[in-house]
């Protein structure tokens, strides 16, 4: 009972930490995105205010960070790319933020590379003259930052199973502890889990009644004698 007691505490232990290691990672993964989405939307704003303004020569020394910005007339031909050469670059016209802009005015996707160890966001935005301003932000998927925290996930998880080895021994331990001091001859008289006290009732009734038969095998065993 006790190893089965110890397994069970040791199993609802470690599955708690993982699916709290899960969620948080998931919650936090979520929280950044959302604010990268923000920031994305704001900065793709502010780009499609300067090449409105100030055509392509707002390009000149402009320095992106993170961001790739592309700047797609309307047919879908691209004027302008920050990382590769525009006119080797195919035909935009079908990617999916650039006709969600084209047709709403602002356009938004997600597409994952084909290791799913990376994805894109994408943010467009049509502009006056009807071409697009596109920004684009790549960012590690879930997979690569579980991947990335292998090493310290491994090491919290084999403190975690010790934790929960010592506190699993312990429980268990005092589970049964009280099972184990059952004073069986007085059953009323034991401080134990509210659980236990029909079973003990139960005890001491029986007791009785073996108590009462003993008596009457005494009597009977007397009238014999005197017989």
């Amino acid at each position: 009972m006790t190893k089965r007691i110890f397994r069970s505490i040791y199993l609802v232990a470690v599955g708690v930490f993982l699916a709290c290691v899960a969620l948080f990672m998931a919650v936090l993964y979520n929280y950044f995105t959302g604010v990268q989405k923000n920031q994305l939307q704001m900065q793709t704003g502010l780009a499609a205010q300067g090449v409105t303004h100030e055509g392509i020569g707002y390009f000149d020394g402009l320095d992106p960070g993170d961001n790739r910005i592309t700047w797609i007339d309307a047919e879908g031909t691209v004027l302008y790319d920050s990382r590769s050469d525009s006119s080797e670059m195919e035909n935009h016209l079908q990617r999916e933020e650039v006709q969600e802009a084209l047709q709403a005015g602002r356009g938004e996707s997600t597409r994952y590379s084909r290791t799913l160890l990376e994805r894109s966001l994408y943010c467009a935005q049509r502009l006056e003259d009807g071409s697009v301003i596109r920004l684009s932000l790549s960012q590690n998927t879930l997979l690569t930052l579980f991947l990335g925290m292998i090493y310290p996930m491994c090491m919290i998880s084999l403190i975690a199973l010790v934790l929960s080895l010592v506190l699993a021994s312990r429980l268990s331990k005092k589970i049964v502890q009280p099972l184990n001091e059952l004073d069986l001859d007085h059953p009323l008289r034991n401080e134990g889990y509210d659980e236990l006290a029909p079973l003990l009732r139960r005890i001491r009734l029986q007791q009785g009644q073996i108590q009462r038969q003993r008596e009457e095998l005494r009597q009977k065993q007397r009238e014999f004698e005197e017989v």
